[in-house]
């Protein structure tokens, strides 16, 4: 039972990599329009912007606190990767 349970963890974890893989596409693209009009990195409208659609996009409200920290690593993770970019 707990191995059929972590193996489905394991499936899933591999399914974010492959989608944070792909997000970081997105954010080299973000990088290099940024770096050609000069815009920078730290955007708060933006982050604000995606917090309130991850927050209301969460079905199940026992998991939103974990859920919204989980992307706001991903956010600040995702700018240093920009600054170091830059």
């Amino acid at each position: 039972m707990l191995e059929k349970i972590r193996d489905e963890i394991n499936q899933i974890d591999q399914e974010i990599v492959k989608l944070l893989e792909k997000r970081y596409i997105c954010v080299d693209e973000v990088v290099r329009i940024k770096k050609e009009n000069d815009i920078p990195v730290l955007d708060n409208n933006r982050e604000k912007e995606v917090r309130e659609k991850i927050a209301t996009s969460i079905e199940k409200k026992e998991y939103q606190e974990a859920i919204i920290e989980t992307f706001q690593q991903i956010m600040d993770v995702s700018k240093e990767y920009q600054r170091n970019k830059k």
